[in-house]
């Protein structure tokens, strides 16, 4: 009997785990074999295309501190792009900024993060998890970047 009731417990959690409408938004990392400025040059028209704002597209150029000593990167940030999807409970639009790193090295990474929330009074307020339709709209660019690096074989 209680192997059924722990049995139940468990199958019961992995339904209503599995069956979460909302999905959490990890980093995407793409690999490369080409140059690094070819990767940027590809990366900065197909973000305006979906009507990003890059906000540093002349001076892509950074040096960044890890934890095994300085990396120089490739970096491309986006300004704040509304959604038009809107929190159910306080009815305020959801806004998206992607931030790209592309390593100098080749073989290349490619590691997109996006950030998404909306404004509550002057605090910004972020989320993990993305509804479906909020979903679609924070992938364009993570999802969009990985198949042009595959179909332009960059």
């Amino acid at each position: 009997m209680i192997f059924k009731k722990i049995l139940f417990t468990i199958c019961l959690s992995f339904i209503i785990v599995g069956c979460s409408a909302n999905r959490v938004i990890f980093p995407k990392q793409i690999e490369y074999n080409t140059y690094s400025q070819n990767i940027v040059d590809a990366f900065i028209p197909f973000i305006q295309s979906k009507g990003y704002v890059v906000l540093n597209a002349n001076d892509t150029r950074m040096t960044t501190s890890t934890a095994n000593g300085f990396l120089t990167v490739e970096y491309l940030e986006t300004d704040w792009f509304n959604s038009g999807v809107y929190d159910e409970a306080t009815g305020n639009q959801f806004i998206i900024k992607h931030k790209v790193w592309v390593t100098i090295e080749r073989p290349g990474t490619v590691t997109v993060e996006s950030i998404f929330g909306y404004m509550s009074n002057a605090e910004m307020v972020i989320y993990k998890t993305a509804s479906p339709d909020l979903y679609q709209m924070v992938a364009v660019i993570p999802e969009g970047l990985n198949n042009l690096v595959a179909a332009k074989s960059l």
